[in-house]
């Protein structure tokens, strides 16, 4: 669920019409506007200044944040290398196995995002888009909120009554950042490995994504 949220990216909602919720509206231009400045950061390859749109509590939220974005630019990577080889149809298959939304604009009198408010975070869901992604403003930047999508996962997995403590959220943290950068290093392997055409074809591949996104069964665990 985790991995859900962050690799979904950001909103992508430049743009947007206002969005009714709860009483009031949310004017989503700014949060469009911020999301854009992520995405040309993360394109560009820094980082640290697509990190600015995360809002995090700690060195283990920030480093979650990071491999999030590391994460992101090694799936980047492996989608440029596998059009070029093998089509854009072969990414677009091998994006639904890695969980990439596929988001789509409304139809007439469908709105392309709806998103609601829950005190100072802002939930946006875009068309075709399985989750929310939280938002807070920082100093009048809108930030995906870190604390929020844990909160979010951890809910999802123990229902929406848990208990938990602050520092449950940065166990958590971490524990993801290292599946992160776990992925990450596969996708990174896996598109040097299509450069040198170790993949005799586009099912070779997939096959090899789908085994990144599924854990190992438990059987086939090291044993002592």
């Amino acid at each position: 669920m985790v991995l859900a949220l962050f690799a979904s990216g950001f909103g992508a909602i430049a743009g947007a019409a206002p969005a009714a919720t709860e009483g009031q509206a949310i004017d989503l231009s700014a949060l469009g506007r911020d999301d854009d400045a992520a995405e040309a950061a993360l394109a560009s390859g820094d980082v640290s200044a697509a990190l600015r749109y995360f809002d995090y509590d700690g060195h283990e939220q920030e480093d979650f944040a990071r491999a999030t974005l590391e994460y992101r630019r090694a799936r980047q990577a492996l989608g440029d290398v596998v059009r070029d080889t093998f089509g854009r149809a072969t990414w677009s298959k091998a994006a639904v196995l890695l969980g990439v939304p596929r988001h789509r604009r409304g139809g007439a009198g469908e709105p392309d995002r709806v998103a609601r408010r829950d005190g100072s975070v802002v939930y946006v869901k875009n068309l075709g888009a399985n989750n929310e992604v939280p938002y807070v403003n920082v100093d009048g930047v809108w930030k995906v909120s870190v604390r929020d999508v844990l909160l979010t996962a951890l809910r999802a997995r123990f229902g929406k009554s848990v208990e938990y403590e602050e520092a449950d959220l940065h166990v958590l943290a971490g524990k993801m950042a290292r599946v992160l950068r776990g992925r990450a290093k596969q996708l990174s392997s896996m598109a040097d490995d299509v450069k040198a055409k170790r993949f005799r074809s586009a099912d070779d591949l997939l096959d090899a994504v789908d085994r990144v996104r599924r854990p190992p069964p438990a059987d086939a665990a090291p044993r002592e």
